[in-house]
């Protein structure tokens, strides 16, 4: 569902499946015309109202789950563009050949990130051979870094934790490849849609219109909270997918 196109995703889901749902409910009606009596509306409303919060609560429950990841994605990303600018500013106590040195791998990686890592990422794929090996060297070049003073001493140990935390945010940004709703939860979802609309259908209404447009509010309503879920359960993929704006606004600041 996540490789649909995001306006095809919310057509299906919140115009497609309601006009199915009030064609199906004509069918029901037609069929089965004394359901709009309504002699059964006092156990069907007892049992559309139990339903109808149970699945609530699982349908909210979703939504906010997949916004706090998509959140949480989208701050590790900053965070680690945060540590590569601590990583680049901090080198101001190192001679101008080994500073230019470790800058220069900075702008290298979020470039190699940008270019490379971003559409693998996008891809389902977990990080980039391209921005290992930029680690790899910036790593041999912090290890490098002269510590004939008490000042440089303090700056390569503040260094190494920068370094570190860029490490650590990639980690955790690559991490949110590929994650999502187990399926199991997705069939819950589906089938509750389905037992929920259901309930809607046989309730009794004199009203063909008034009964028609309940139903298809309700199941627009459904869809739409599903296509919200849909849309940002993979952080780094589809249409709505967490941009390396941070990123680029450090090549952009420390560009030469």
């Amino acid at each position: 569902m996540t490789m649909l196109p995001i306006w095809v995703l919310f057509v299906l889901l919140v115009v497609v499946v309601p006009l199915l749902v009030t064609g199906i409910q004509v069918l029901v009606r037609r069929q089965w015309p004394h359901l709009a009596e309504g002699e059964h509306n006092d156990v069907a409303g007892y049992l559309i109202a139990i339903v109808g919060v149970i699945y609530a609560v699982l349908l909210a429950f979703v939504v906010v789950v997949t916004w706090q990841q998509f959140s949480a994605a989208s701050s590790t990303v900053g965070q680690e563009a945060s540590a590569l600018r601590g990583l680049y500013r901090e080198t101001v106590a190192f001679p101008p050949e080994v500073r230019e040195r470790v800058q220069a791998d900075v702008r290298d990686y979020a470039a190699a990130v940008v270019a490379y890592e971003w559409p693998a990422m996008s891809r389902g794929e977990p990080g980039s051979p391209a921005v290992a090996a930029v680690l790899d060297r910036t790593a041999e070049h912090l290890a490098t870094l002269p510590a004939d003073t008490a000042i440089q001493q303090a700056y390569v140990a503040v260094e190494a934790d920068r370094f570190a935390d860029v490490l650590s945010f990639r980690s955790q940004r690559l991490d949110f490849v590929g994650q999502g709703l187990p399926g199991v939860l997705w069939v819950a979802l589906v089938l509750g849609g389905v037992v929920t609309i259901s309930f809607g259908m046989i309730f009794g209404l004199r009203s063909t219109a008034l009964h028609l447009f309940m139903t298809g509010s309700l199941a627009a309503t459904i869809g739409v909270l599903l296509f919200v879920a849909i849309a940002i359960d993979q952080p780094f993929r589809g249409d709505v997918a967490v941009q390396p704006a941070p990123l680029e606004r450090v090549l952009s600041d420390f560009s030469r």
